[in-house]
């Protein structure tokens, strides 16, 4: 933090230390000034206090999809047709034209939006909107509802401005923690692993959940969500995991490549785990087929042919429609099988780590517990 200052210093300071307890920071500071109706991002999260928050984007459907704050729900002011017609029309110099077609556009869902508002201020302390600069579409429906009355705030800035937070945010976010890191070849129960030590209290960070990504041809394959995250939403992600960790910091994660999927791991996070401890976890080739088919079969057949088309730059195309065909066949274990051992098997090269432990996986929740009396005895 030594080259940042000002009102940054204080939330990237409490992001490392205060904002990173159970999410406690809420509970535990007190609110100082009233947020003002108009504020930064900075500002709102400095004045949370133990208020709740709902950040509403009010940004096309598309933009919202793309990337938005962890949490925020989608009040389209114009839907992603006329938000193309209005951007032509001001491009164009039209800037009248351009306001009333956003007015006619807005009109007939008024009430619609008005008694969606209504319901949040209900449900939560603050309601702050935004959209992608804080111009013109937050500002119309912030003004309007302030006008009747509704106790509304609009971030100033909008996305871009919570978007330059979250840039110097990465950097020294990772500053203060101790990683633990988890390796161990396709199928040994990592993620499930990860999701025991959460249920216990430990802080994780499930980087495959942040990429919406599993990091191989197969990242996608069962998904409820198919795209990946972008490399802005995986970071705001990150971000938001870093808001839940208790002290003291340290934190579980999987070992990955430094991409998943469309996300690349920030050079902060890399140099972090770099610096961690390394657990190797293994488990047998029967778990490992159990593992597998848990978390993929649940998928449909196409998407599986699909993604096993795309290992023919990888294996001859021979061997991948036998595989295919036994997929059609449902002969899952031999496909898992040969795969894990004839494939994924020798792309993982761990030689060069030096493992602190090694635990062999059967049971997610046994390993999960032995992990933490591992780490409890070695720090005692």
């Amino acid at each position: 933090m030594r080259s940042l200052s000002g009102r940054f210093d204080a939330l990237a300071s409490r992001f490392r230390v205060a904002f990173l307890t159970d999410r406690g920071y809420t509970k535990k500071q007190k609110v100082v000034n009233q947020l003002k109706p108009v504020a930064t991002y900075e500002e709102i999260e400095q004045q949370r206090g133990d208020k709740s928050i709902l950040y509403v984007d009010v940004r096309s459907p598309s933009e919202y999809a793309k990337s938005t704050i962890p949490g925020a729900v989608n009040v389209p002011v114009l839907d992603d047709e006329d938000r193309k017609t209005v951007g032509t029309l001001y491009v164009a110099g039209k800037i009248d034209d351009a306001k009333s077609h956003g007015i006619q556009t807005i009109s007939p869902r008024l009430p619609e939006m008005f008694n969606l508002f209504q319901e949040y201020t209900k449900a939560y302390d603050q309601v702050v909107i935004f959209c992608s600069r804080g111009g013109f579409r937050s500002n119309s429906i912030f003004s309007l509802l302030k006008s009747l009355g509704m106790n509304v705030h609009r971030m100033e800035g909008g996305y871009k401005n919570y978007r330059s937070t979250i840039n110097k945010l990465i950097p020294v976010l990772f500053e203060k923690v101790q990683f633990v890191t988890l390796y161990g070849n396709t199928g040994t129960g990592k993620t499930a692993i990860l999701e025991e030590l959460k249920k216990r209290g430990a802080n994780v960070l499930d980087l495959e959940a942040c990429a919406n990504n599993r990091g191989s041809v197969f990242g996608g394959v069962g998904l409820k969500k198919k795209q990946p995250h972008n490399q802005k939403m995986f970071e705001s992600l990150l971000a938001e995991s870093a808001a839940g960790w208790k002290e003291p910091l340290i934190v579980f994660t999987e070992g990955e490549s430094k991409r998943i999927g469309q996300a690349v791991l920030p050079p902060s996070l890399v140099d972090a785990m770099q610096k961690g401890l390394n657990l190797n976890i293994e488990a047998s080739l029967d778990y490992r087929i159990g593992q597998i088919k848990k978390d993929y079969l649940h998928s449909n057949e196409t998407e599986l042919l699909t993604a096993l088309d795309r290992l023919k730059p990888y294996l001859n195309e021979a061997r991948v429609e036998g595989y295919k065909e036994q997929v059609r066949q449902q002969n899952f274990d031999a496909v898992i099988a040969d795969l894990l051992v004839k494939y994924y098997d020798p792309r993982y090269n761990f030689n060069k780590k030096e493992f602190a432990a090694i635990f062999r996986n059967e049971d997610a929740a046994t390993t999960a517990e032995s992990i933490l009396e591992w780490m409890k005895q070695r720090n005692d």
